[in-house]
């Protein structure tokens, strides 16, 4: 029985007993780990805010091989980081990032870019706006999926290895864009907008904790409906995002968007379908996915250039002047 310390992200917790309590940890080094923490139920506790969810910590425990549950030993907070969630929206969208690497990852092996994946996202629901959170919550998503091996397909057609359908044709149970013929002949095809394929790529090749800095969704609803029913397909343990259900009731810019809503109109943001996809028109050169979202990136840089122009120019002009009154009569005649 090795003593072992490692760092990791509090994932969930529940009670053993009267005193004591479970705790499930995602770590850098030794992968998903369970601990048990004797006495810290008590008050005060020895463990103090390190055993709280979304709270990275440093653990010292007895690694005991051929065991799902590890003595802990001693715990210290790095990064209290659910006391830097100011509101509701935040923390759903923290609390599901959790959510989806407790049921998507599994067993002790060590995976350093998947922990730093989430590191990414939680940091990236502190500081960027609430009206990008769900392109923080959908980048990490879709990036994690990449990782185990699930990436999906915008090069060419999931199936048969095709051209791409110009009607942007999205299977969630196959995995990726399909072909005209492959579309037809197959189920549950979701045809995506030029928004939301644009910004599907632009979510696959940005870091995670960028993505609130540079897009605000306008199909949000969108993508998170084609990205869950793909989750749903892949992952047997996946049952959806239950941390977000309480914002769907919700107005306001935390609110989780309808498929039919765009959160925003953005004329200038439609990218050719010869850059978004290969195959559809030619070219001298195989457009990829990297120049996808260099145009998508370039053309909502150039929109808020626009906004900001216009915004500025709204701010000098001058007021209009005062209407003038006439002298009020005084009955005389």
């Amino acid at each position: 029985m090795a003593l072992i310390t490692c760092e990791g992200i509090v994932l969930k917790t529940h009670a053993l007993g009267d005193t004591s309590r479970i705790v499930t940890v995602y770590t850098r080094d030794h992968g998903l780990r369970k601990f048990v923490a004797k006495g810290a139920r008590k008050l005060p506790s020895r463990f103090g805010y390190a055993l709280e969810p979304l709270s990275r910590s440093r653990f010292v425990f007895y690694l005991k091989p051929d065991r799902d549950l590890h003595l802990l030993s001693k715990a210290e907070v790095l990064d209290a980081m659910g006391s830097r969630l100011s509101d509701l929206s935040r923390l759903a969208h923290a609390q599901a990032s959790l959510e989806i690497v407790d049921r998507l990852v599994w067993g002790e092996e060590p995976h350093p870019k998947l922990f730093a994946l989430l590191v990414q996202a939680l940091e990236g629901c502190t500081r960027a706006p609430v009206a990008t959170l769900p392109a923080v919550t959908l980048a990490f998503q879709l990036q994690l999926a990449a990782e185990l091996g699930y990436r999906p397909r915008l090069d060419q057609c999931a199936i048969d290895g095709r051209a791409v359908s110009q009607r942007r044709a999205f299977s969630p149970s196959r995995g990726g864009l399909l072909c005209d013929s492959c579309a037809a002949r197959e189920g549950g095809v979701v045809f995506l907008s030029a928004e939301a394929l644009a910004s599907l790529a632009l979510l696959l090749s940005r870091p995670v904790l960028e993505a609130g800095d540079y897009i605000e969704l306008p199909r949000a609803g969108e993508l998170m409906r084609v990205i869950e029913d793909f989750f749903r397909t892949h992952f047997q343990r996946f049952v959806g995002l239950r941390a977000l259900d309480v914002l769907r009731g919700l107005d306001g810019p935390g609110a989780i968007p309808r498929a039919s809503e765009p959160r925003v109109a953005l004329p200038a943001y439609v990218v050719p379908p010869e850059a978004l996809v290969p195959g559809v028109a030619d070219a001298p050169r195989v457009p990829t996915e990297a120049d996808a979202a260099d145009a998508a990136a370039r053309a909502l840089a150039a929109l808020s250039v626009q906004r900001a122009a216009a915004a500025e120019a709204a701010a000098a002009a001058p007021a209009p002047p005062a209407a003038e009154h006439e002298p009020p009569a005084t009955g005389r005649t």
